[in-house]
């Protein structure tokens, strides 16, 4: 009954020593697009660029002179996509211009329904 015991015990051990944990995609920040960057009018106010590339990641609080979209996906610790565009504005508060690039090869997609965490014990919305 011992050896037994002590089997399945070590049996355990070894199979949770060889699995492999799931890291999910983790997207974080703004999704900015090159339509949305090409939409941006000097003289547009801060709440027509909110509606145009929604609401910032950053805001500075000392100044509502800039506003900053920053991205980052990443699936394994080295696989790891990221861009950062920073909106400027006049005194008046209207759009002047942005700096900072899209890389060509980040091609940012929301979530799919697969890729989405799932709800274990209740902890979410029913679907």
């Amino acid at each position: 009954m011992f050896r037994i015991i002590i089997t399945v015990i070590l049996a355990t051990f070894i199979s949770a020593c060889s699995m492999q944990v799931y890291k999910l995609k983790v997207q974080q920040g703004n999704i900015v697009t090159q339509d949305m960057l090409e939409k941006l009018k000097p003289g547009m106010n801060q709440r027509q660029v909110a509606y145009v590339m929604g609401t910032p990641v950053l805001k500075d609080p000392f100044t509502a002179k800039r506003w900053d979209y920053v991205y980052r996906s990443e699936r394994r610790e080295d696989e790891v996509k990221q861009y950062a565009i920073t909106v400027f504005f006049d005194n008046a508060g209207n759009y002047t211009h942005y700096k900072g690039e899209l890389d060509n090869t980040v091609d940012p997609q929301p979530l799919t329904d697969d890729e989405k965490p799932i709800s274990v014990f209740g902890d979410g919305a029913p679907e």
